[in-house]
């Protein structure tokens, strides 16, 4: 099982695989699809690394909410980078959270 192969997949789920409807972010499935079924025409995605998936986008969407936290509290306000909003990776975490097999995903 290749841990940090899914870790990537699992940050670009969290990237890539949500859309955005008045200021609430919900889960495409469909592009979870997509993404799984390119992935898949490269390398077969195991039963072992099924498993592991939610908790690796827990992990992706947690990650990235604490650093867009710790930058919402610590980057001034004048700096000439977008300070970008936490919710939205509490809101994919929340989804995320709510899952509990690569099913989910899917259905």
């Amino acid at each position: 099982c290749n841990d940090y192969l899914m870790y990537e997949l699992a940050i670009c789920i969290n990237a890539l695989c949500f859309d955005k409807k008045n200021k609430k972010f919900l889960i495409n499935r469909n592009k979870v699809k997509n993404l799984i079924k390119g992935y898949e025409s490269i390398k077969k995605i195991n039963q072992i690394e099924k498993n592991s998936l939610n908790i690796l986008c827990r992990g992706a969407a947690l990650r990235y909410l604490l650093t867009r936290i710790y930058d919402y509290y610590n980057t001034p306000k004048n700096a000439f980078i977008k300070i970008k909003d936490p919710n939205e990776y509490l809101q994919k975490l929340i989804i995320h959270n709510n899952f509990n097999n690569y099913e989910n995903y899917y259905n």
